[in-house]
Formats: C-alpha cells, structure tokens, sequence
C-alpha cells in the first residue's frame, strides 16, 4: 500500500470551522476557541474516516506577488479577518504542534501553492495526497493519487473528490478545471473570468474545445452575444486562468518519507489541549495511540475511614468541636439482600465516619442540627431526613433547617458561573482543586471521597465567591433559600382530581371534536402528532407553499403553522390540537398520578438550572402553566387549599421588571410615572403619542405596554413589528419616541451593553453575574441575543434575587408569628399560600408588607394579595 499524505488548507478550516460553530466558546483566558474546536472536529472526523499516515496543514502567508501583479483585485473584495478568529490561529497551531503535525507557511504564498507543491512531490515518490480544503480551486490538482477532501455541510459532513467525481460535478476534467476558472470566473476571489459566463456554458464550451486554446482557435464556430464576450474578454481569460493555477514547485524544506501520524507525545497533547479545556476532542486525540485521558486525582484525605460505634463517636466529637463537615450519600445501582441501599459518609478532621442506611440517616440529622456541613447538592441531601412528602417521617424539622449551617458545592459553582450546565464534583475539584475524584472501588469509598471534597472545596470556592464579588448572591440570597424550598417543596401543593377528571373528559371530546374537522378539511384521516404526515397534508394534499426546511424535511412547527393559519382553517385547528393535547398529557393526565403517600404533588425548585438567577420548577414544572389562556385557568383551578377551611393567597409583584428599570436607568420620567401612582403603560402612551392621558385609546396603551414590556427584554424594531402585527418602519418609530421620552433609559441600556462588552458579564443590583459569550460574537445574530441579554439581566436577574429574598424572610416571618398558612408555590413573581381564613388579613398584610419592603428603590415596589377558594380565583 502507497503512503498516505494528508494535507490541510488550514486558513480554509478554520473560517469555515469560525462561521459554522457557534461564538460562545472560549478559553479561560476569555479567548475565542470556536473555531479551533471545528477544525478538531473535522480533522477527527477526517482522521476516523481516511487513516492518514501522514498529516501537514498549511498556512497562507500573504498573496502571492505575480497573482497580485496579474490581477490588482485579486482577493481585494475580502473584508479584513475577524479578530475572533485572528487570535485563534495561534491556538490551533500550539495543538497542531502538540499533535506532531508540521505546519507550513511560505511568506508570499497561499495554502494553495503550498498544497499543490507536496501533491506534486508525493506523487513522484508514489504516495496518496488527500488535500482537505473547502476551497474548490483545488479540484485542478485532483489525480488518480491525489483526492480532494471537501465539507459538504457544516463540518463534519465530508465528501472525496477525485478525477471522476470532479468531472461529474463539474463537467470538465481537473486538467481542464483551469481553464474552467479562467472562463467562468471565481467570485470567491474577485477573479472575474469572462461576463456572462456560468458553470455550464463553461463546461459545454471545454467539452467541444479541450481547453482555453482550443476554443480561441474555433471562436469563429460560436455566435451572437456568446462570441462578442469571449472575443472582447480574450485577455481577462487568459489572465483569470494564470491567477486561478495553483503553482505546484515551491521551494521549502519537508521531510515526507519521515513524518507519520500519530507520532505524538500523549503528555504534550494532554497539556496543550487541557490549557483549552477541550477534554472531549483530548479523549478522541489521546485514543489514536492507544491512550485514555489520566484522571488526576484531587488529593483528598480520608483516613482512617471508621464503622460502627467509633463512626459515631467521630462524628459526635467533630459536632462538639465546632468544626465543618463533609457529608455525601451514595446509593448502589442495584440494592440485593447482601448490600446496603445507602452510604453515609461524614468527613472530619480526624477521619471518614461511614455509616449505612437508618444509621448514616440518624447522623446526618444530628450534623443538620448541630454542625456546619458542606454538600454538592444539599436541598437533595436534607431530603433524606426531611422527606418531599407529609406522610414520610422527618428526622429534622423546619427550625432546624432554618437555623442550619450548610454550604452548597453546586450552588457555589452556579453563582461564579451560571451559564455551566455541570456542577458535579469532578468539574468542581478540576476547576478549584486541580484534579478530579479519585477512582473507587466500591459505593462506600465513592461516599468517603465524595465527602472528602465536600470538605475541601469550600475553603477554594468561598474565596473564589470572595474574588468573583459574587459572595452577596451567594451567602445574602440562593443559599438561605436552600431551606426554605426544601420546607415548600415538602408542604406541596393539593389538587382537586375530580375537577381534573372533569376537565379531562371535555378536552377529550374537545381534541375529538378537532380531528374530526381537521380530517374532514384534509379529505383523509392521518396521525396528527406525525409532522412527516402533517407535511404531506399540508403541501402535498392542500397544496399550501411551505415556509421553511429542517433534517427531516418540511418544517410544520408553530411559526410555520401560524403563518399558514392565514392561508387556509387547518393549520390553526393543528395548532390548537397540539395545545389541547400538550397540556391534558403535561397537567390533566399527569397530576394525578404524581401524587405523594400524603395526596399532594410535590415539585421540586432548582436553583442551578436558569442562567438568571430565577427558580425553575420540575416533576411538574408548575411554572408553565399557561397565564393568560382560558384553559390555564382551568388547570388552576384545580389546585386547592392544603385543608378545608383555607383559602388560597397569592401575593404578586406589579411590574417589578419595569420598575426595576425606572430605577436602575433613574429617568426621571420613568420614576415619575411610577411614583405618581397613575397608569403606568397610558402614562407611557401619553408621552411617546404626544396626547393628554384622557385621550389615550385601549389600543394605544396596549401598544405602548407591548414597548415597555419590550425594552426591558431589548426588543428591537423587527421584533415588535411582529408581536405587534405593524409595519417595521411604525413599529421604529415607536420605539425612537419612547427613547425620545425617556432617554435616560438609552443612555443607561447603551452603557449596560457597553459595560458588559468590556467585561463579559452582567450583573444585577445585588452583584449577580451573568456571563455572556456572545457578546464577542463575530456573528450579528448571536451578537445581538448577547447585547439583548446584557441589557435585560440586570432587571430579569434583580427581579429573581427580590423574590428570593422576600420568600425567605415571609418563611421567617409566618413561623416566628407562629402562623399556621404555609408557603406553597412560588411562580416567577408570585408567592401563593395556603391560609386558614382566621388568619387571611394578617398573612395578606405580611406578604404585602414583606415584598413590598424587601428593598427599597427609588420607585415604590408593589406587590398585589388577592385570595380565592382555589389558584385561579386568588390570582
């Protein structure tokens, strides 16, 4: 078998690897990394599909003088490199070099030239070339020992072209690919070829001629236009083939008899890639030679680990001394009779105390009670003493866990970085420790490791709270709430099943009722929920046009559908089909059957998941029920009072993303409206329409809330136009008179942007941080999510740490007071309550009182308290 030399167009990857993977990747050091991370994928995914023996990846160093002399625009329509993507060619040539790959670079010379010289050479000593370049000028150089290598879609979809595949392609063969480009022209670098001339014209012209010479020397064959261009054009084809040849005998030193790939030194790859933190792209680098990448593991101490009685004299001596602890829980994948269920691991100063399931129970209950302890995930830890769920004993009651001592690893981490997806202990020890867990042989030395970086981790990620500035968010709000959501979560919510049975019965015949008609309109029954058959329905069967392509074919998502819905009536019953059935399988089926032993459903709030700072809810996410819809207050109507005799409270801030910009921008305009106490969106009217308050129309305040609801989430001119149903143009001018109105507002949005730019996050009145890639986007439209996020955290972000902190301090409250109304649900800026109805003024007045006093900005914070006999009445 022929040696197999790879070579890469380097320049080429990386722009189209830059264009093609989205700019929210960097290095530690805040440098971009997309485009490295693409050239790797595609250099693995070639690396997978061809097995090279060898790999070299050229560089451009300039443009070659004779093509800049021959043709003054060559490549002059390019626009000057993205510096996003200037500052990462260093990057991938340090991983290039790690992977003992030669780079080339010749000063005054294109990867081209530079390609095409090593297949020259190659194939006088016998070798394969495979050139791996999206740059089509290439296929001149294809031959039965040298191939093409080119990306299709994206950058892993690759495709190999050699002479018969380029022919098929093109119509010419590659020695004719020359004189192809000199006809046709390549727009891609400003070559202009002969006007009026395409792809097949070009062909068809080399197909009866051979090549450039031969068609000059039968021009007087062609005629009319054809014959006038290419006779008036003679020079400018000729020029554009000698500016499109690639030059194929550069003189530069390179060995290809000795180089071979892979013939690196996995240490030097494990470290160059590290410093990038491309673990993934390290494993599939690392496995080329045989190599897994070595967990270093973070130094923990655990001995001497103790059962038993002296586990529990560790653990009681540690309590008595004051001192922190570590504890986790391990479970095994499979409990049989002859193992534990549960592992307790307890790490001290001393030693690892482990205990198995009741026993390691009754010793986390004492550590809760009388310890500061630490946890990678404590609300689920506090869960194992203080069941979700009233009919499931607890070994800890609700003043212990308010009055506990605890340290939550994830949480830490969410805080200093809330756009990472991972908090686990390996990401936590690797990021703040420099290694990972050790390995463990069995559940009881996975928990005493566990433990053990339990207790280290808080010294590092306190100080990196200390020197993020984000030590406020942390210790003032997300970790004090830790408690009260696991007391929320354990009271639940109570549903009525009957009104649910009910409801469910009629969206049933409702859903029925809808199939029916869309069958009638469509002739012919299909299964709705297929969007294949849905497709074939609409723009084959109805002949509607289609809007929009995905993988699977025609697209017949909501957008489409919505569009359609002018068209013809199907598409919008689909539409309401799929939200009938959505919510009957999501709350109407699905309550019922997720209640606990105590008849209740229980959620669970997530503090890590939103990259807000705002609670999520989940298993059920009660949080998405839809507000404004007729059909979402029939689903809460279902929910109920915890007993008989209560009533439902629900507490909810008026306006606070709006207020909170009234306050951060400081208008005085804005602050003024609020602080009048009149309507706020016909205040607004008044100012951007020019008109007395007393004139304003329903129509027109609603415009103007839709742009006041609209700036604070950064909307710009397109997207109110949309939501509005206006032309673009009215829909700007809108939105310039409410600047013109309130520029405070433009001046404090534009520095917000400005600000984050410069250091990459934003962050809220409290000090939370929002870290935003985007913003160093070279992509406008990612660009823009960034500046729009930017602008709307602050308000967003400031809104969830207010309602964190009134909920904590209305737990405080009701059980100081000695209130018997428990906090049920908190739904965005909602508090919702189960209240005894002797005690509906006092708790209505504490709530009203707590929010609305939780903070004090420059306008007043209002907070409406309604009560009914279920959720949907007290909203």
């Amino acid at each position: 078998m022929p040696k197999k030399i790879a070579v890469i167009d380097g320049n080429s990857l990386m722009h189209r690897a830059y264009h093609a993977v989205p700019q929210t990747m960097n290095a530690p050091d805040g440098t971009p990394t997309n485009a490295v991370f693409g050239f790797l994928a595609m250099l693995l995914k070639f690396i997978d599909m061809a097995s090279p023996d060898a790999i070299i990846c050229a560089f451009d160093a300039g443009r070659p003088a004779f093509r800049m002399r021959a043709l003054e625009q060559y490549k002059a329509q390019r626009p000057p490199m993205d510096d996003d993507l200037k500052v990462q060619f260093p990057i991938i040539e340090e991983l290039l070099s790690a992977m003992a790959v030669p780079v080339v670079r010749v000063k005054g010379w294109e990867g081209d030239d530079i390609l095409g010289t090593i297949a020259a050479r190659d194939e006088a000593l016998g070798f394969e070339t495979l050139l791996v370049t999206g740059d089509k000028d290439a296929y001149q150089l294809a031959t039965d020992k040298t191939r093409i290598v080119t990306t299709k879609k994206g950058i892993t979809d690759v495709a190999i072209y050699g002479p018969a595949e380029v022919e098929e392609r093109y119509g010419v063969r590659p020695d004719q690919f020359i004189d192809f480009l000199g006809l046709k022209g390549d727009s891609s670098d400003n070559i202009p070829g002969v006007p009026g001339i395409g792809d097949k014209t070009a062909a068809k012209l080399l197909q009866s001629y051979g090549n450039l010479e031969g068609i000059y020397e039968h021009v007087d064959d062609l005629k009319g236009k054809q014959k006038e261009k290419i006779v008036e054009n003679k020079d400018m084809a000729y020029l554009s083939r000698e500016v499109a040849t690639i030059v194929r005998d550069l003189d530069f030193p390179l060995d290809l008899k000795g180089c071979s790939f892979p013939s690196f030194d996995p240490e030097a790859v494990t470290e160059a890639f590290k410093k990038v933190r491309f673990n993934a792209h390290l494993n599939r680098v690392l496995k080329l030679v045989g190599k897994e990448l070595e967990r270093k593991a973070a130094p923990l101490s655990v001995e001497p680990v103790v059962t038993g009685a002296r586990a529990v004299e560790l653990v009681d001596a540690a309590i008595a001394r004051g001192e922190s602890l570590g504890v986790a829980f391990v479970e095994p994948e499979q409990v049989s009779l002859f193992n534990a269920g549960l592992h307790c691991a307890v790490s001290t100063s001393e030693g690892t105390a482990l205990f198995e399931d009741d026993e390691g129970l009754a010793a986390f209950s004492r550590v809760v009670k009388g310890a500061p302890f630490s946890a990678l995930d404590v609300k689920q830890a506090l869960h194992r003493v203080y069941p979700a769920d009233t009919s499931e004993r607890a070994l800890v009651d609700d003043a212990d866990l308010m009055g506990m001592r605890a340290f939550d690893l994830g949480l830490a981490g969410y805080v200093l970085n809330s756009s990472v997806s991972e908090y686990s202990f390996d990401a936590l020890l690797d990021a703040y420790c420099g290694g990972v867990l050790p390995e463990a042989k069995d559940e009881a030395a996975a928990a005493s490791f566990q433990a053990a970086a339990a207790r280290q981790l808080v010294g590092p990620l306190t100080e990196a709270l200390e020197r993020d500035g984000s030590a406020r968010p942390y210790f003032d709000i997300d970790l004090p709430l830790v408690a009260v959501l696991a007391i929320v979560e354990r009271t639940g919510a109570a549903v009525d099943c009957d009104r649910l049975a009910e409801l469910g019965a009629s969206t049933q015949a409702e859903l029925d009722e809808l199939s029916a008609r869309i069958f009638d309109m469509a002739g012919e029954e299909f299964n709705l929920d297929s969007p294949k058959q849905l497709s074939r329905i609409l723009f084959e069967v109805l002949g509607l046009k289609p809007l929009k392509k995905n993988q699977r074919g025609y697209s017949t998502d909501a957008a489409v559908l919505k569009e359609l819905s002018h068209e013809h009536d199907l598409p919008a019953l689909v539409l309401r089909y799929r939200e009938l059935a959505k919510i009957k399988s999501t709350y109407i089926d699905a309550l019922p059957r997720m209640r606990a032993g105590d008849g209740r459903v229980h959620t669970c709030f997530n503090e890590t998941v939103t990259t807000t700072g705002r609670l999520s809810s989940s298993d059920p996410n009660l949080q998405n029920i839809p507000v404004r819809t007729e059909f979402g207050r029939q689903i809460r109507e279902s929910f109920v009072p915890l007993a008989p005799g209560e009533l439902f409270v629900s507490a909810d801030y008026s306006q606070i993303e709006l207020r909170l910009l009234a306050h951060l921008s400081g208008d005085e305009h804005l602050v003024a409206a609020f602080c009048s106490g009149a309507d706020f969106h016909a205040s607004t009217a008044s100012r951007v329409f020019d008109l007395p308050v007393e004139e304003v129309t329903p129509e027109l305040r609603s415009r103007a809330k839709a742009v006041n609801f609209g700036i604070v989430y950064g909307q710009q001119a397109f997207g109110l136009s949309q939501s509005l149903g206006i032309p673009f143009g009215e829909a700007k001018e809108m939105i310039d008179r409410y600047f013109e109105a309130y520029p405070g507002v433009r001046a404090y949005l534009d520095d917000t942007v400005a600000k984050a730019k410069e250091q990459g996050f934003a962050e809220t009145m409290f000090g939370r941080k929002r870290h935003i890639p985007e913003l160093k986007a070279g992509n406008a439209n990612q660009r823009g999510f960034g500046e729009r996020t930017a602008m709307n955290h602050p308000m967003q972000g400031s809104a969830a740490d207010i309602i964190k902190l009134a909920m904590g301090e209305v737990q405080r409250r009701l059980m100081a007071e000695g209130l018997r109304a428990k906090l049920l649900l908190q739904v965005h800026d909602e508090l919702d309550f189960s209240v005894p109805e002797d005690e509906l003024e006092v708790v209505s007045a504490l709530a009203k009182e707590v929010m609305e006093g939780v903070v004090k900005l420059r306008v007043p914070l209002v907070a409406d308290v309604s009560a009914g006999a279920t959720w949907a009445e007290a909203h």
